[in-house]
């Protein structure tokens, strides 16, 4: 007899952590998604106005035209939400 034992806290292991690195931002369109933790209304326009001047023709859509907030951010409809916009790049912050 074999037995299989699976991890009953039901973690899987992740083959890649993170989405490929764009090759470059420019013509992309970039949305910033915040958790509303910390000084968002003075950073994402801060990193807003720094991408603007490096990437002229990149598209940055604003936090404020998505959900904000931990709990709000962390749902299974964010992903739509992000595409509706044409997101191809997302900018999530800010920490604590």
């Amino acid at each position: 007899m074999e037995l299989e034992v699976y991890n009953p806290a039901g973690a899987v292991r992740a083959s890649q952590t993170h989405a490929p690195r764009l090759d470059t931002l420019s013509g992309r369109t970039i949305c910033e998604v915040s958790n509303a933790m910390w000084e968002t209304h003075r950073t994402f326009p801060l990193i807003r106005e720094l991408l603007q001047a490096r990437f002229p023709d990149a598209t940055v859509v604003p936090y404020t035209e998505f959900p904000s907030g931990s709990h709000f951010i962390d749902v299974e409809g964010i992903g739509e939400a992000l595409q509706k916009k044409g997101c191809q790049a997302v900018i999530g912050g800010n920490s604590a």
